[in-house]
């Protein structure tokens, strides 16, 4: 009993240290590193059912397995396999970058010419190598301005 009450507080431990911690994960086997998924989240304190076009759109991003590195900079080595940027696009990855960054709080603009009603913020986690390593979304409502 006292055996188990250990080993559910070493879990406990363990537990709350890997929910704060945020980078890379891998695992080494024969000389081999394998890199997990990029895992990214986003959120934002701005009401979705009311965003006005032309307004910036306050967002914050949580990165697991990865490693934020601006787009024009060349990733340290210890971090090549991980190095991820983002870019934010309104409806539709390819649609044209509403913005590219690495930083994990931003402010996204919303397009003054956007219509009104149902869009999508989509953020696109891309890597230094060039290849993309997700992609996520978050609905958006965009109101009619009012004059």
């Amino acid at each position: 009993m006292m055996r188990s009450m250990i080993q559910c507080a070493v879990l406990a431990v363990a537990v709350a240290f890997g929910a704060t911690t945020i980078g890379c994960t891998a695992d080494v086997h024969d000389n081999t590193v394998n890199v997990d998924d990029v895992a990214v989240e986003f959120e934002t304190t701005a009401d979705v059912d009311n965003i006005q076009a032309g307004t910036p759109v306050p967002v914050t991003i949580n990165v697991e397995n990865g490693t934020p590195v601006p787009p024009e900079q060349e990733p340290p080595p210890e971090h090549a396999d991980d190095a991820v940027y983002f870019e934010f696009h309104l409806d539709d990855s390819d649609n044209a970058a509403l913005l590219v960054t690495a930083e994990l709080s931003v402010s996204v603009m919303i397009p003054a010419e956007t219509p009104p009603g149902d869009h999508k913020l989509v953020c696109k986690v891309k890597k230094h190598d060039g290849s993309d390593s997700g992609e996520f979304e978050m609905d958006i409502k965009v109101r009619a301005t009012v004059d």
